[in-house]
């Protein structure tokens, strides 16, 4: 039941596929905000760093239990 869920499809491509991205992304996200705050003149608030670490972590979890769901 897990894996039907895991590989149902959105726009073509399994929801898996997406989670993986949208942890990525929040984790780039994460480290673009330390990033610009220490080579630029662009100052993001340090909380927003946390959050998306915070995302990406809970996202990255459902990701590798979905993924993992496929083996069990």
């Amino acid at each position: 039941m897990l894996r039907d869920f895991a590989y149902s499809l959105i726009l073509g491509k399994p929801l898996v596929l997406w989670l993986g991205l949208a942890a990525m992304i929040c984790f780039l996200s994460a480290a673009s905000i330390i990033a610009l705050n220490n080579y630029t003149k662009v100052r993001i608030p340090i909380e927003w760093h946390k959050r998306f670490a915070i995302a990406g972590l809970i996202i990255a979890i459902v990701h590798m239990v979905l993924a993992i769901s496929a083996y069990i």
